[in-house]
């Protein structure tokens, strides 16, 4: 009666760790998870747009710069020099204690320093 007991304890245990887990990230994160999926398949207009939604959201949640460093960095990827740049300088401006804005600096050194198109 014990053994049973216990074997239905794991099993109980085991099924809800798993339906906790299952999808969690993407429920975590929702807009995040999304534009990250976007900008790995270079759809960078989606991944913007959903980066955009996350922050709209959660503008000073976790992943609040590194959001606005892939709008960048999607920005600069597309061809949107302009846009690229203002981006990175809101990364610098709004969090420039992270190592986001050390990335985000860096950018910014680069694409001043490429020829204009």
């Amino acid at each position: 009666m014990k053994k049973t007991g216990f074997f239905w304890g794991v099993a109980l245990l085991s099924v809800m760790v798993t339906s906790c887990s299952f999808g969690s990230s993407q429920r975590a994160f929702g807009p995040y998870s999304e534009a990250e999926t976007f900008y790995r398949q270079a759809d960078y207009s989606k991944a913007i747009g959903k980066y955009q939604e996350y922050l709209a959201a959660n503008p000073q949640g976790n992943l609040a710069a590194s959001a606005e460093y892939y709008i960048a960095k999607s920005y600069a990827a597309s061809g949107d020099r302009g846009k690229a740049l203002e981006s990175f300088v809101r990364v610098t401006e709004n969090f420039p204690k992270t190592s986001w804005a050390a990335f985000a600096k860096e950018q910014l050194e680069t694409l001043s320093a490429a020829p204009k198109a």
